[in-house]
C-alpha cells in the first residue's frame, strides 16, 4: 500500500509512515480513497447574453428607418424639382414668347397693319431700340424683347418679329428671331460637312427635314406662300477654313417641304 500523504510504500498495520511520519488509518485502502487527489470540474456557469443581446438590439434599432427623416428628405426633394419646373417652365416661357407673338401676327399677313396691330396684345413699334438689329434686317415694324444679349461686341434684343408691310401698309411678312439662341456662337452649330437637302422631294414632311438637319432654327419667316425657316451652321472646308453657312428651308402653307438655300457668308475681316 502507499501513504495516502506522500506516496511511499508501507505497511498494511502502520499507524505511522516510516517515510514522511504521517500518521496512517488502520485500512489503509479506505485512507488512499479518501486522500486521493481529484481534479472537480468546474461547475457551469451561464454566460450572460445580456450584453450581447443589448448591443445587437441597439444596432437593430440604430438600423431601423426614421421615417420622420425620411418624410423630411422626400419633401425637400420634391420641393427642389419643383423649384426646378418653375425655372424651365419661366425660362422657356420666355424664350419662346417671341416666337408666340410671330405665330399670331402671321393670322394678319396680307391685311392692313394699322388694324391688325390693334388686335395683337404686344407692343409694336416703327424703329428698333437697337442699332444692331436695325442694321442688319430690313423692317418697317418691330416687337422686341426688353432684355438684350450681346453678339461680337453689338447689343441686339433677345428676341424680335419684324414686319413688313407693302406701299399699302399691308403686311406680306412676319419673321421672328432669336438672337440669344446664337449668343454663344454667331456662326451656329459645327457640321462636318455641307448641309444638302438634295435627296428631298417636293412635298417631304418637315418631320423627316428636321430630323436630317438635327439643328434648332434661329428665324421664322412667315408670308403668304408658307413659312421658312432659318438656320446657322459652319463646317471645315477643303483648305481647313472654316466656312459659316446660313440655311434656309421653305415649306408650304401645309408644312410640306418645297426647297433649300444656303448663303455662304464670308469672312468679314480680311
Amino acid at each position: 500500500m502507499k501513504c495516502p500523504m506522500c506516496g511511499k510504500s508501507v505497511g498494511d498495520h502502520d499507524a505511522l509512515c516510516p517515510s514522511c511520519g504521517s500518521e496512517l488509518f488502520i485500512d489503509t485502502k479506505l485512507a488512499a480513497k479518501i486522500f486521493e487527489k481529484r481534479e472537480e470540474p468546474e461547475p457551469d456557469v451561464p454566460k450572460s447574453k445580456g450584453k450581447k443581446k443589448d448591443k445587437v438590439g441597439r444596432l437593430k434599432g440604430s438600423m431601423k428607418p426614421d421615417l420622420h427623416s425620411i418624410k423630411l428628405i422626400a419633401i425637400a426633394l420634391l420641393s427642389l424639382l419643383v423649384i426646378i419646373l418653375v425655372v424651365v417652365l419661366i425660362f422657356r416661357s420666355i424664350s419662346t414668347k417671341g416666337e408666340k407673338y410671330a405665330k399670331k401676327a402671321a393670322d394678319f399677313i396680307g391685311a392692313d397693319f394699322d388694324t391688325a396691330s390693334k388686335k395683337m396684345d404686344f407692343k409694336i413699334k416703327q424703329e428698333s431700340g437697337y442699332k444692331g438689329l436695325t442694321a442688319v434686317i430690313d423692317y418697317n415694324y418691330v416687337a422686341e424683347s426688353d432684355d438684350d444679349v450681346r453678339i461680337d461686341g453689338v447689343t441686339y434684343p433677345e428676341w424680335a418679329v419684324i414686319f413688313k408691310t407693302d406701299e399699302n401698309d399691308r403686311i406680306t411678312e412676319v419673321r421672328y428671331c432669336d438672337f440669344k439662341s446664337i449668343k454663344s456662337d454667331i456662326k451656329g452649330v459645327k457640321k462636318e460637312h455641307m448641309v444638302n437637302l438634295d435627296k428631298f422631294t417636293t412635298g417631304t414632311d418637315k418631320s423627316t427635314i428636321d430630323k436630317e438637319l438635327d439643328m434648332d432654327y434661329y428665324s421664322i419667316s412667315y408670308t403668304k406662300d408658307g413659312t421658312a425657316y432659318i438656320y446657322r451652321y459652319w463646317y471645315e472646308n477643303d483648305s481647313g477654313d472654316e466656312q459659316p453657312v446660313v440655311l434656309t428651308v421653305y415649306y408650304d402653307s401645309d408644312g410640306d417641304f418645297k426647297a433649300y438655300t444656303p448663303q455662304m457668308l464670308n469672312h468679314r475681316y480680311m
